[in-house]
């Protein structure tokens, strides 16, 4: 007997329909699977066997043949063991295949008949939606997640006797949403940018950075705070919007790494890689490709702790994301497009022993401090809008109570919140969100300067022989600079103030 069942497969950020059409019948017994499978689909058929019969389903010897179409798409992913399980047991008729037709099935099984959850349940809604089926059963872990997508009924199933039930008219799954428990919260130590004693200037620098989505590159010596500050931009990120916050949830459903509570993002995405990380990682990438870190990172921050530190190759291989806010993983039979919108903060010393230009401590010679700093490239260098220099910490700042601290994250954020709904007001119809995005036509038409501005921003380009990309990151962030000063058109002090960020980036950094 034939039988047809639906289920889904995940390519990029995308679900993909597969039909998995099973025909059981007489001859010597076998199971069979075919249609351009990887390994872990391959697997299927002895996770399904032994669940099958463990959830209490006797199946005659027969030859069992298993198709997922279309063949010349790669399937991947444990999700099909359920889909495959409902259509064995359908095509020998110990279910009801009524409803088949109409739904969407995904899940792993255990061998005692259980579903496991799955990656990207989410992203197999939307595609199910999208495709005019009225329902998907999902691993019950799953449920909540597939729930945030309106249109399309869920239906959550904790082993292969529920989704039998189910179809049979016998099980009524819960239609709630169930609450996350206390544990799923988390209780996270709040941190703040009022533990960070003085280093007001690289408090300003990091809210003009945020405010305008701005890459940022702190420059200081051990122990001056440049991991502190950059871990406590999550404190002072704008609100997702909605849109934000269901790209997200996509993106970490696929990864995953979505809570069981299957809530949407909330919170900008704060990644911090290690510096040993490997390419493929960064990016994006493997056998069955999947989002890299940058990914990872889209709508919010890339954290690169001791910049120099990390491989070369890897270092470079930011340079397109950072432009086309893109990246694409190629292989022989497709490409796949992951979104890489983020903004990147990170931090170094000025040199190898990281004291530099403090000569009473620091015994690097030029050659020495040229090759540290030249592991860098100009391009690489290029990309960061900003570069602050952070001073030791002194000792007045540390223990001296007295002086009002004017810079904590819940002012910092206040401010910010404010910038970005102008900018918001300003780019809706541009399909961006911050100044850091702003192309070159854009800025023509929203950097707008007085006179004197301008002469300084000539002045500045001639005597600092700026690249045609430096003038415009010096314009994206007077921008900024002057929306929080609530100046509608760019003055000198925003170009000012805009130009010292910058000028550190193309001197300081490469001279030490």
């Amino acid at each position: 007997m034939f039988t047809k069942v639906y289920s889904s497969t995940i390519l990029g950020l995308n679900a993909h329909t597969v039909s998995v059409e099973i025909d059981v019948g007489p001859g010597l017994p076998c199971f069979e699977m075919s249609g351009f499978l990887s390994n872990e689909v391959k697997e299927a058929k002895e996770r399904v066997k032994i669940a099958i019969k463990n959830s209490g389903f006797k199946l005659k010897p027969q030859r069992i043949i298993i198709n997922l179409s279309p063949a010349d798409m790669k399937k991947s992913g444990t999700g099909f063991d359920l889909p495959v399980a409902v259509g064995v047991l359908a095509a020998n008729e110990l279910i009801s295949s009524d409803m088949l037709d109409e739904t969407i099935f995904v899940g792993e099984l255990s061998l005692d008949g259980r579903v496991n959850p799955i990656k990207g349940c989410m992203v197999s809604a939307i595609e199910a939606k999208n495709n005019g089926f009225k329902r998907i059963v999902v691993p019950e872990l799953n449920k909540n997640e597939c729930m945030r997508i309106k249109g399309i009924e869920v239906i959550g199933v904790s082993d292969l006797l529920d989704a039998v039930d189910y179809l049979d008219g016998i099980y009524t799954p819960e239609e709630e949403i169930h609450k996350p428990c206390p544990e799923e919260e988390g209780q996270k130590v709040q941190i703040d940018y009022s533990d960070i004693k003085g280093q007001q200037s690289a408090k300003l620098a990091t809210l003009i950075s945020v405010a305008g989505m701005h890459n940022i590159l702190y420059i200081g010596s051990p122990g001056c705070g440049k991991s502190m500050m950059a871990k406590r931009i999550p404190t002072i990120m704008p609100d997702l919007t909605d849109n934000e916050e269901l790209e997200l949830t996509k993106i970490y459903s696929i990864s995953g790494k979505l809570p069981q509570s299957g809530r949407l993002m909330k919170v900008r995405p704060f990644r911090s890689p290690s510096h040993n990380i490997s390419k493929s990682a960064l990016l994006g990438g493997g056998s069955n490709p999947s989002p890299g870190e940058i990914t990872l990172a889209s709508k919010g921050v890339l954290f690169l702790d001791e910049l120099t530190q990390f491989n070369t190759t890897v270092i470079e291989a930011l340079r397109q994301p950072l432009e086309d806010k893109r990246v694409t993983i190629s292989r022989v039979n497709y490409a796949i497009d992951y979104p890489a919108d983020f903004m990147v903060a990170a931090a170094m010393n000025p040199c190898k022993c990281g004291f530099y230009p403090d000569r009473n401590k620091c015994k690097c010679d030029a050659l020495d401090i040229q090759r540290y700093i030249g592991k860098l490239s100009k391009p690489i260098l290029d990309r960061f809008d900003m570069c602050i220099y952070m001073e030791r910490i002194k000792f007045s700042d540390m223990f001296d109570d007295t002086k009002e601290n004017t810079m904590t994250s819940a002012m910092m954020k206040e401010t910010i919140m404010k910038v970005t709904e102008v900018q918001r007001e300003r780019f809706k119809d541009c399909g961006i969100s911050f100044n850091a995005e702003m192309n070159h036509n854009h800025i023509k038409r929203f950097c707008k300067t007085d006179a004197k501005a301008k002469d300084l921003l000539e002045e500045i380009f001639e005597k600092e022989s700026l690249t045609a990309r430096g003038a415009d990151k010096i314009l994206k962030t007077s921008r900024t600079i002057a929306d929080i000063a609530g100046h509608e058109i760019i003055k000198e002090e925003d170009i000012a103030q805009a130009s010292m960020f910058r000028i550190n980036l193309e001197g300081g950094a490469r001279s030490g």
